[in-house]
Parts: C-alpha cells; sequence; structure tokens
C-alpha cells in the first residue's frame, strides 16, 4: 500500500506509531495550533482531540491558526502517549469570504480513507 505522507486524525496515531511496526509513519494532521510551550505546541482537531507536537528549529507557529503538520508519530518522553515530531509545517488561508476552513468535512473525507483504503491508496503488493 503506498502511503507516503497519509492524511491522518488523532485517533489514528497509534495506527502509525513506533508500535505498530507501520510501513510508514510519518503523516499529514490538519488542526487549530492551541497552545505553545517552548519546543512543543498543542495541536486539536475539529472533534477537539488533542495532538502534542516537538517542534523543530524551523517551525514558527500563532495560536489560534489551522496547520497542516507533516511529522513523524513518536513516543512521548515519560511515557506521555504518542505525539508527532513535526518536520513541516502549512498554515492554511481562511476561505475568500473570511471563514475557517470546515474542519468536519476534511475529517470525514480522512476517516473514509482509512475505512476505504483499498479506493485511495495503492497496493503495492500485488
Amino acid at each position: 500500500m503506498s502511503l507516503s505522507t497519509p492524511r491522518i486524525l488523532p485517533k489514528h496515531l497509534e495506527q502509525f506509531g513506533p508500535q505498530a511496526h507501520a510501513p510508514v509513519n510519518t503523516i499529514r494532521l490538519l488542526g487549530t495550533i492551541t497552545s505553545i510551550h517552548g519546543s512543543s505546541a498543542t495541536l486539536t482537531s475539529g472533534d477537539g482531540d488533542t495532538v502534542t507536537l516537538i517542534l523543530n528549529r524551523d517551525s514558527h507557529l500563532s495560536p489560534q491558526s489551522l496547520y497542516e503538520v507533516v511529522g513523524k508519530v513518536i513516543n512521548l518522553e515519560g511515557g506521555a502517549g504518542l505525539g508527532v515530531r513535526v518536520m513541516a509545517t502549512t498554515e492554511w488561508p481562511k476561505s475568500p469570504d473570511g471563514k475557517p476552513v470546515d474542519l468536519k468535512a476534511y475529517e470525514a473525507v480522512v476517516d473514509a480513507t482509512h475505512r476505504w483504503k483499498e479506493i485511495f491508496y495503492v497496493d503495492e503488493e500485488k
């Protein structure tokens, strides 16, 4: 299955974490940056789930802005669960009329790609 950087929701983190032995653990997440604390930040998805981001030196995030994050799923220090080590970020603009992106619609599509993988991804083993 070709999953170079699949889009996921916070509930999918375990499927791409180190313990899952997934063929890929580089993922994409979309959400709002709700807090920044030194070298980490919290990304909140449309359904309110949160993910801890471990930032790199080039990460310049603005609180309350929407970002797509490309990163690797990692175990957080101290047994705090899973998080994402940031490789790159892209701030998503608001729509032309100034409204934010409909995260519920985005998340419905992402969820569908995980439910019906055979439609959205190529099986390279065949």
